[in-house]
């Protein structure tokens, strides 16, 4: 009987043996994060060295532009679970993936330093203002305002991660068939920033990018940037949810395909989302025809050697997932729900460089080191703030469990 008995439990232990797999090695991120970083800085000082000022300052702006999104789209990704009640994972798993970038958004308010030096290589309207916008756009006002609102959101977003990492909330997320409301604070906070987040990030699309090309203007283009950025944290958090499911031990709540199924259908949705404000926004400037508003479409769209670049965004980030993650089966699988997203993220960022530089250089496409290696950095920069938030997502997720297909 007992030698029974400790065969079962020698058996016991080689099963556990082999499906589980080590947790990741957190220290190698952090490590990669740090060599990423420092190629970034030597990318700019490279850069600067070289001459060639405005392809550094206007791949940084793209590089803060594109990460700061992501951190703050995560943030709101976050509050938006709580806000529809979306409890599809236990033990606020997708909330801590969403979350994971959060620090990010303190950096950003030191990392705006880099706007302001590049400012004169950035913001044409410094050196020929515009009478008519002299009182909004003008540097003191502009970037004061634009700390402001981002030191703001970081701090509010910091306040908010708080509160949806307490115990109450935590188990709040962990049980799913009841109907009970989010904590209190939570119900509070959430929608506040949401659309505090409206409002900033169209201020800061319209400060940031469409100033760029003072006189072009667009009612549409605050709504549109935002919802991409917010499209950039669900795909972000699709394709951790992708990697998860592979690096984590077997069981974890990543592995199950209804988890996966969900994320691939938000993925598939707001990049229908995405195109259709695109097509709304193109549609008034087409019928409006008037050249204030044509010319910012033109050079990219229809002149070279804009035109192959900026078809690039589209097919990246609506074409593909469209046609990819039509079926349940694609958006269960790992492999192609992980490519998917990380080829939507690199269409984003494709965008957002095609949104900010055809402004300051309408007949050249510069695309090279510099902008490689200063994206890098930020790259680098957002690992390290997203490595803890990653790390408490894993843990959540490993021990979840009581998770089941289909819960």
């Amino acid at each position: 009987m007992n030698v029974g008995r400790a065969q079962s439990l020698g058996a016991a232990a080689i099963n556990s043996a082999v499906n589980q797999s080590p947790e990741p090695a957190w220290h190698r991120l952090t490590v990669i994060g740090v060599v990423l970083t420092a190629l970034g800085v030597l990318g700019v000082i490279l850069g600067l060295v070289s001459h060639e000022d405005e392809r550094v300052w206007s791949a940084y702006l793209v590089g803060f532009l594109f990460f700061l999104g992501l951190a703050q789209g995560g943030v709101i990704l976050s509050c938006s679970y709580y806000l529809v009640q979306g409890r599809w994972m236990r033990a606020a798993t997708h909330m801590r993936v969403a979350e994971a970038g959060w620090p990010f958004l303190f950096l950003a308010v030191l990392l705006f330093a880099g706007v302001f030096v590049g400012r004169y290589h950035l913001f044409p309207w410094i050196a020929y203002p515009i009478a008519k916008n002299a009182a909004w756009l003008n540097v003191p006002f502009m970037f004061s305002r634009d700390i402001a609102v981002i030191a703001i959101m970081a701090l509010l977003s910091g306040w908010y991660v708080r509160l949806s990492r307490r115990s109450d909330a935590v188990r709040w997320a962990s049980e799913p068939t009841t109907i009970e409301m989010p904590p209190a604070g939570l119900r509070r906070l959430a929608p506040v920033a949401c659309i505090l987040y409206i409002y900033v990030y169209s201020l800061l699309a319209a400060d940031l990018i469409m100033s760029l090309s003072p006189l072009w203007h667009s009612t549409l283009f605050g709504w549109w940037w935002f919802e991409m950025c917010f499209f950039s944290a669900i795909c972000g958090s699709a394709l951790v949810a992708a990697i998860f499911a592979s690096i984590l031990p077997n069981g974890n709540a990543f592995a199950h395909g209804s988890v996966r199924h969900d994320y691939g259908k938000l993925v598939f949705a707001f990049s229908i989302f995405w195109i259709y404000l695109s097509f709304a926004q193109y549609l008034v400037i087409w019928f409006g025809d008037l050249p204030s508003e044509t010319f910012f479409l033109v050079i990219r769209f229809w002149h070279q050697p804009w035109e192959a670049f900026s078809w690039l965004g589209p097919i990246l980030v609506w074409v593909l997932p469209f046609a990819v993650l039509m079926g349940v089966r694609p958006k269960k699988s790992k492999a192609t729900l992980g490519v998917v997203s990380a080829l939507v993220l690199i269409g984003i960022w494709l965008t957002d460089y095609d949104m900010v530089v055809p402004s300051l250089s309408s007949t050249k496409l510069p695309l090279g080191w510099v902008e490689l290696l200063v994206t890098t950095g930020f790259a680098g920069l957002f690992l390290l703030c997203a490595v803890p938030g990653l790390a408490s997502a894993a843990r959540a997720a490993t021990a979840d469990s009581d998770f089941r297909e289909g819960a």
